[in-house]
């Protein structure tokens, strides 16, 4: 029996996908479940499952062309069976998007070949197509990867011992962003730092003695119109609906989180214990100030103000091409140390395109962190669809007075951006208090 697979909707804000690969070649049986493609959105690569049991009669859609969701990609059926016309002329030009599909099919197995071919000559690096992935998806600077494969080949094993060399060096936050963005290898800097900590002015100078230099910001000569990938289109669309639409104020307050720095140092220390950010306390910050008031929990809907049930926090996470927020859902219902494992979980896969629908959609409330660039402060964007957004600075010294006297504490400014259609301004003002008193209370959230 005849079956039509269309390119499914995975998520509200998509409405367009491409196909990066199929793993199905037509003639092949096909169970239900079985994976057909992979699939790109503007957030995430995700998997096609099939919903028939059958042969793969017609590969429609290409790979790499952008289609709008809903479109024809496959038939399946059984063996040998005909395709009615209906559906062929349905697909418009399906027979040159077969041979595409072929086409793309055999080039896929090229690579194949490439694995048992030796190294290329003349200085050329030669990458196999999985050590290209991970090293996309770990961050790995490949030119500084030595290859142990045939004639030097790079390979994943290589790409992944590289990273996990590269997160065993002590190396500050700061450092670990400008050897990412640079290209630098902190293993390899880690012999030059004092006291064996890489910091920022370490990887600076390894950057200069390397001729290694920090990417354009954007690809294309000067003039040249650059197409919006789907990341940056969707990006745009919802953020200037949020400044056409949504009414904001902004209140700004400074956090002391001298016992928060102390704490979190503490609790890294523990050789068996889940590792946690300043980004996993802020979370469970924000859940408790979620619960303490609820109208700011809520969103602007047709109609009225609905009030969420859930208290799910998301993060903003910058990518090349763009930004995703993966949430973290029932914050209030999970100790640190969950919200720690299942934030650097998400942070993983947000950062290969990797995320599934339900992990970056039903925030109720946004944390965008720019402290580990040397912001001191900012107004960011309501995200629609939720209420307020936080906005971190940099964690900085600075004097303050305190208990009669002058000291030096770690201090971090706070921005809160509302929508004043749902939330007033002493609403949010006291919401911003009991953020900022959750993180100069730190014990309570490891509870």
């Amino acid at each position: 029996m005849i079956q039509k697979v269309t390119l499914p909707k995975l998520g509200e804000t998509v409405e367009v996908s491409t196909i990066d690969k199929w793993l199905k070649k037509e003639g092949d049986a096909v169970a239900v479940g079985d994976v057909l493609c992979e699939i790109t959105t503007d957030k995430a690569t995700l998997e096609v499952e099939s919903y028939h049991r059958g042969t793969l009669l017609r590969i429609i859609a290409p790979t790499g062309k952008e289609l709008p969701v809903g479109t024809l990609i496959a038939v399946i059926g059984d063996a040998g069976e005909k395709i009615p016309a209906d559906i062929l002329a349905q697909a418009g030009e399906a027979p040159a998007a077969a041979k595409a599909a072929k086409a793309g099919a055999k080039a896929a197995a090229a690579p194949a070949l490439a694995e048992a071919l030796p190294a290329a000559t003349g200085g050329r690096l030669v990458v196999s197509p999985r050590a290209r992935r991970a090293a996309k998806e770990l961050r790995v600077d490949l030119p500084r990867v030595r290859g142990t494969g045939p004639g030097g080949r790079i390979v994943e094993a290589d790409v992944r011992a590289a990273a996990k060399a590269a997160r065993a060096v002590k190396a500050s936050p700061v450092a670990r962003k400008v050897a990412a963005r640079m290209g630098v290898d902190l293993a390899a800097v880690a012999s030059a730092a004092a006291g064996g900590k890489v910091m920022k002015e370490h990887v600076l100078r390894a950057a200069a003695a390397g001729g290694r230099a920090a990417p354009a910001p954007a690809p294309g000569k000067p003039g040249e119109v650059v197409p919006l990938s789907a990341m940056r289109r969707i990006v745009a669309e919802r953020m200037l609906l949020s400044k056409q639409t949504i009414p904001c104020y902004y209140l700004e307050m400074d956090a002391d989180v001298t016992d928060l720095v102390c704490l979190r140092n503490k609790m890294n220390a523990r050789q068996d214990a889940q590792k946690v950010t300043f980004n996993d306390f802020i979370v469970k910050a924000c859940a408790v100030a979620l619960r303490a008031f609820p109208p700011v929990n809520s969103r602007w809907v047709e109609g009225g103000i609905e009030r969420r049930a859930e208290v799910n926090i998301g993060f903003a996470v910058a990518l090349d091409e763009g930004l995703v927020v993966p949430v973290v859902r029932n914050v209030d219902r999970k100790s640190l140390a969950q919200v720690a494992a299942e934030a650097a979980g998400l942070v993983e896969r947000a950062r290969s395109k990797r995320l599934q629908p339900d992990e970056y959609q039903g925030g109720c409330l946004t944390i965008s962190n720019l402290g580990m660039y040397g912001i001191r402060s900012f107004i960011p964007v309501v995200n629609p669809g939720e209420s307020a957004i936080l906005g971190l600075g940099m964690i900085e010294d600075r004097v303050v007075f305190r208990q009669g006297g002058i000291q030096v504490r770690k201090i971090m400014t706070l921005t809160l951006a509302g929508d004043h259609r749902i939330v007033d301004g002493a609403v949010g003002a006291q919401f911003l208090e009991a953020i900022r008193d959750a993180l100069e209370a730190p014990a309570k959230l490891v509870e």
